[in-house]
């Protein structure tokens, strides 16, 4: 088996930048669980590029999947023992899960926001949204609070399906929460909540394609978003983020992702993040656990799959780093009006 010739095959057919070390992944994975949905996740290459490996996999005779599950085949295992690739590790520290902070002493916010989270809008694929679960957004609310992001600063959220605004008011600790949000029903159930627990939150109905408000622009000490993962939507949202931010010392934080990311991608937003004048200084990576969305089955992926089976909503496979970032100098973001749309590219997977 040729790593580099099945690279090579599956960048023609995806168009998307794989590597040998991204195959050598994919089978590690494979020798680690039989599970399509854990595969994609333990693999941390793109779907498409997982689903593409396999197919030539198994043209080759070194894959199987004809009994619901992925299995290498002799031959598989031979060429693996040969190429000396061994089965994933996963070593995360069991109390943080990897994340690097515990939310503990946040035990009382969390309690609230179970509570108020338990009737938030379902997901909807018509504004690429697939929220992290509960105790991922107390986490992200914990670093926060660990970078000295939270307690008396001006907080914007760019679209807040993970109710990051309700969790960082909860705790009373920042001087200004607000959002944007282009979602009718978050920015409806935000303010209504807002209302109920008596927090003070800004909730603004706004597209992103558009440039920021004039009352929003160089006004927040940070910003926080979880942007689509198609590299002009991305960009996008970051870009909204850092235009928001007052100047050097301000600091942001996003998702993103291997499921729909490669690392030739993640270059290319670091060094556009980079040019703006931030600089990367933290990365977590799998920090953020997603909740199953509901539209799986009408996903861009979903025919790419070779083994089609709905994930249990205990069962979660998409996750994404959280990356921190700080301005330096002044921003030097320059968008305009962003038409079209913003969620799709040939990495791009669960839209």
């Amino acid at each position: 088996m040729d790593l580099a010739d099945l690279a090579a095959r599956v960048r023609q057919e995806t168009r998307i930048n794989a590597s040998p070390r991204d195959m050598e992944r994919v089978l590690a994975a494979i020798l680690t669980s039989e599970d399509m949905w854990r595969v994609l996740e333990l693999a941390e290459v793109p779907l498409l590029v997982v689903c593409s490996a396999l197919r030539a996999l198994a043209a080759e005779g070194r894959v199987r999947w004809d009994t619901g599950l992925i299995r290498l085949t002799a031959e598989g295992e031979e060429a693996c023992a040969r190429l000396g690739i061994a089965p994933v590790r996963t070593l995360d520290c069991p109390r943080c899960r990897g994340r690097g902070v515990e939310g503990g002493f946040l035990h009382d916010v969390a309690t609230a926001f179970h509570r108020i989270a338990a009737h938030r809008p379902e997901a909807s694929q018509e504004f690429d949204q697939g929220y992290v679960t509960e105790d991922t957004t107390i986490a992200r609310i914990a670093m926060l609070w660990r970078r000295g992001d939270l307690a008396g600063k001006d907080l914007l959220v760019l679209g807040d399906d993970d109710l990051v605004s309700v969790a960082a008011a909860l705790t009373r600790l920042p001087r200004r929460v607000a959002v944007l949000d282009a979602d009718p029903r978050i920015t409806s159930f935000v303010e209504e909540v807002a209302s109920q627990e008596g927090l003070g939150i800004e909730a603004f109905a706004h597209d992103l394609r558009q440039p920021l408000p004039r009352e929003v622009e160089r006004q927040f000490d940070v910003f926080s978003c979880d942007p689509t993962e198609s590299l002009p939507g991305f960009l996008l949202f970051a870009g909204r983020g850092v235009s928001a931010l007052r100047g050097p010392g301000s600091a942001g934080y996003l998702g993103l992702t291997h499921a729909e990311a490669s690392l030739a991608k993640w270059r290319a937003i670091q060094e556009e993040l980079l040019a703006w004048g931030a600089v990367l200084t933290d990365l977590r990576d799998g920090f953020h656990t997603y909740v199953n969305w509901p539209y799986v089955e009408a996903m861009r992926g979903w025919e790419h799959l070779p083994v089609r089976r709905v994930p249990g909503r205990l069962e979660p496979w998409y996750r994404s780093a959280l990356v921190r970032i700080e301005l330096v100098t002044e921003a030097k973001v320059e968008l305009g009006c962003v038409p079209g749309n913003i969620f799709l590219d040939d990495e791009a997977a669960t839209t």
